[in-house]
């Protein structure tokens, strides 16, 4: 099995020198087939969604009849979507380390989700690191797969084939960002397949799935690798119904209702936190100290609402579902147990302990 265990921590170093566990639920009997997609068509431009069609309907030619698998949300109880499988396929316990088995050996690890934030601005970095966010600058997939994933593939063996876009994957995300609250945000997401032989004969598929957003300067985004792995003769099938499932998923209307909710409500709160703080501080340097908070305290609330709104997506989907791995956390904290703030009137540094929402400092440092 592939890992990309570093990759969040290469990123990292190399953008600072430039600059919940779930539930799921038994399948039921019914089948999908391509003509059953609800949504698709209606929240994409007309060319995209019949080329997207199609490829969804190619990709199913000669699988066998498939079934719906659900995933329930642990924290309200309602179903997040439900995606079609394979009937030959059995979903594993979202604890247990192969997500999915299937004939001829296939199998299905857990993924592998990094969340990252970025902005140019200085002080917005360093207000991103206190509020525990990992700062990397955004990059492609086509760039992470070349100075990250490739290499990190080659040194346990695997031997690269060839990358293309998935669009019909892709189309996934998209549907979500219709069905999202529009916050002014600028959403962008993009799918690469990465074909690989492994040392131990079997031929895999590396799904790498990258979403940004973008509002006010401020980049959140994240990186997902996920592998499907069966013998070469059987890797077309699988590969095909594989990203099938990703495309044909149907999301919940009622829980993006309420997760919508949620989102307008923490975006609510940030602005009164903000607002708040800049009244309640008299003093200049009080101010400036309680403004870098209310910001920390704004990306924090905002960026883990994104994620949790995603969580279709980046954990209920891809990761805790029969696709995917139960392992993903919401948002990864910070690499180190300090972080390092500063006093931008006196050009003053100080080292304190990561994670606090506040850092009060005396006169005497």
């Amino acid at each position: 099995m592939f890992h990309l265990k570093n990759l969040m921590f290469v990123m990292v170093a190399a953008s600072m020198l430039a600059c919940s566990n779930g539930s799921t639920q038994a399948t039921t009997d019914q089948s999908a087939t391509a003509e059953q997609v609800t949504g698709a068509d209606t929240l994409m431009d007309g060319d995209d969604a019949e080329a997207i069609q199609a490829l969804m309907q190619r990709s199913m030619e000669g699988i066998e009849v498939t079934k719906y698998h659900e995933y329930i949300d642990p924290n309200n109880g309602l179903v997040q979507a439900r995606y079609p499988i394979p009937q030959s396929w059995h979903v594993n316990s979202t604890d247990n380390p192969i997500y999915i088995e299937g004939p001829n050996n296939l199998v299905v690890h857990k993924a592998e989700t990094q969340n990252f934030m970025w902005s140019n601005d200085p002080m917005m970095q360093q207000t991103l690191q206190m509020g525990g966010q990992n700062l990397a600058q955004p990059m492609s997939n086509r760039q992470i797969l070349a100075q990250f994933v490739r290499p990190n593939a080659e040194s346990q063996g695997y031997r690269f084939q060839t990358s293309y876009e998935l669009p019909e994957v892709a189309g996934f995300w998209q549907r979500i960002f219709h069905a999202m609250v529009n916050t002014g945000s600028q959403n962008q997401v993009e799918a690469l397949g990465t074909e690989w032989l492994t040392s131990s004969g079997t031929k895999s598929l590396i799904l790498m799935v990258r979403w940004q957003s973008v509002k006010d300067g401020l980049v959140y985004w994240n990186i997902q690798t996920s592998e499907l792995e069966t013998a070469p003769g059987d890797f077309e099938k699988a590969r095909n119904a594989y990203c099938y499932s990703y495309a044909n998923a149907q999301l919940n209307p009622q829980w993006m209702q309420y997760m919508n909710g949620q989102l307008r409500e923490n975006i609510r709160s940030s602005n009164e936190f903000w607002a708040n703080a800049s009244r309640q501080s008299a003093a200049a340097h009080q101010q400036r100290m309680s403004a870098i908070a209310a910001r920390g305290n704004a990306a924090r609330s905002v960026g883990d609402t994104y994620s949790d709104i995603l969580d279709i997506s980046h954990q209920g989907y891809l990761t805790r579902s029969n696709i995917n791995d139960a392992g993903h956390e919401a948002t990864i904290r910070s690499i180190n147990e300090t972080t390092l703030i500063g006093n931008h009137e006196t050009g003053e540094r100080y080292s304190v302990p990561a994670g606090s929402n506040y850092y009060w400092v005396s006169g005497d440092g």
